[in-house]
């Protein structure tokens, strides 16, 4: 069978050592055997590197060429010559689009110059979808921004051996997205881990995050994971939130998220909620660590009570949840629903099979 030949662009350094899905994603397009990646690392400043991507920006005669999240994440890694060249080509473009949250109009404008003929985003929402379509005229599918890698991320650790009850890495949501959840759940429980005589190590510290090996780790040192969905409730492509949010804030150095929900983001009509399964929950999953999660989604793979213990986000049920942590039999039965469900929809090997089905009307 002939592979699909692809020019794959990234931004790998160490500055996202610690977000194991801009690193797997390369490695694991670069070692699925049905694909023929021609890498370019855009952090690669050697004149060597410089040299090889400009030549394959004018000359390359693969089948397709993909930009992954970390090509435009945080900030454009692309640079303008690469952009405008990159557009030149024939090849049809595909565009992994991350932090659906910020410099949307940036990342609309990036898009449009590309020619995308197809995005991906991190959302499964057919009304998301639905509006890019309806802003960029190209095709658009939802593949979840995680896989597992079941190398790294294995139970390794029998659960009883774990000195860790519960345990928790993330970062802290700035307030555009509308909500805390990060901040209350870890909150919550260092502030009541001596009451339920749990051994916590809780953090959202940026200090405190693990490179990959480091965070499967980390995983199988704890019998449970904390967490939440990832994303926010006011997504739009303009940026309306963020923008208004960082507006106050310039004017209103040191609001507290209470105020500035109050000025800002109050009125449900900003945007629509933008709400999808998390990495860490894949990753909790696939080391066999139980997971307690405040209610939500999680894009229809993880259940309430079948796939994570629930958690109300008023907390009225924490000392159900704690119960069911502490019962062996159903801890067991939840974190293996939840291993089977990594194992069989989310590897990378499963999401690269939708990328390929997504892709076949292009080629």
């Amino acid at each position: 069978m002939r592979r699909t030949r692809i020019l794959l662009l990234f931004a790998l350094s160490p500055d996202n050592s610690t977000f194991s899905y801009q690193r797997a994603w390369p490695r694991h397009f670069l070692g699925d055997p049905r694909f023929d990646c021609t890498p370019i690392n855009l952090l690669d400043r050697t004149l060597t590197s410089r040299f090889r991507t400009a030549a394959l920006a004018h000359f390359y005669r693969g089948d397709i060429v993909v930009l992954l999240h970390s090509a435009f994440s945080n900030g454009c890694a692309v640079p303008e010559w690469l952009i405008d060249q990159l557009a030149r080509l024939r090849q049809p473009k595909v565009f992994f689009i991350g932090n659906e949250y910020k410099l949307m109009p940036d990342k609309m404008r990036f898009c449009e110059r590309l020619q995308l003929a197809l995005l991906i985003s991190q959302s499964l929402s057919s009304d998301v979808h639905a509006l890019y379509r309806r802003r960029l005229g190209c095709a658009v599918t939802g593949v979840s921004n995680t896989g597992l890698d079941q190398a790294l991320f294995a139970l390794k650790v029998p659960v009883a051996d774990r000195p860790i009850d519960v345990g928790y890495r993330a970062d802290d949501s700035p307030p555009y997205l509308g909500h805390q959840e990060r901040r209350t759940i870890a909150e919550f429980f260092t502030t009541n881990a001596e009451r339920y005589r749990l051994t916590a190590d809780i953090s959202l510290k940026a200090e405190s995050r693990f490179d990959e090996p480091g965070w499967a780790a980390f995983l199988n040192r704890c019998k449970a994971q904390l967490g939440t969905e990832a994303g926010g409730d006011y997504f739009d492509l303009e940026d309306t939130a963020r923008l208004k949010t960082m507006a106050y804030l310039k004017a209103h150095p040191g609001a507290g998220f209470d105020e500035i929900y109050d000025h800002c983001l109050r009125d449900r009509q900003i945007g629509m909620p933008l709400r999808i399964l998390s990495g860490r929950n894949v990753e909790a999953a696939g080391t066999g660590t139980v997971q307690i999660l405040f209610e939500g989604h999680y894009d229809g793979f993880f259940v309430a009570d079948e796939h994570y213990i629930p958690l109300k986000k008023d907390f009225s049920n924490a000392d159900e949840a704690v119960a069911k942590f502490r019962d062996d039999a159903t801890r067991e039965r939840i974190a293996r629903n939840a291993l089977q469900v990594a194992r069989e929809e989310l590897t990378y090997e499963r999401l690269l099979g939708r990328f390929e089905a997504a892709i076949a009307p292009l080629l």
